[in-house]
């Protein structure tokens, strides 16, 4: 079975979001059915990781104002 895995780092390879592993039938799959579990991996994660992003910005716009 195969899966599909973000992990998005910063310059310095820090981990910054990591979601867990969505696993993939590939037996006996057609074209199609991937794209659609793909379709549907992305609709449910990158929302997420969007916020996470958004967090993590936040934060350090954050604290880059508290340290100027």
């Amino acid at each position: 079975m195969a899966s599909i895995e973000v992990i998005i780092r910063d310059d310095d390879g820090n981990i910054i979001s990591q979601q867990p592993a969505t696993q993939v039938n590939l037996k006996n799959a057609n074209l199609d059915s991937i794209e659609a579990d793909v379709e549907q991996w992305r609709k449910e994660t990158l929302p997420k990781i969007e916020s996470e992003l958004l967090q993590q910005a936040q934060t350090d716009f954050t604290t880059g104002e508290k340290t100027s």
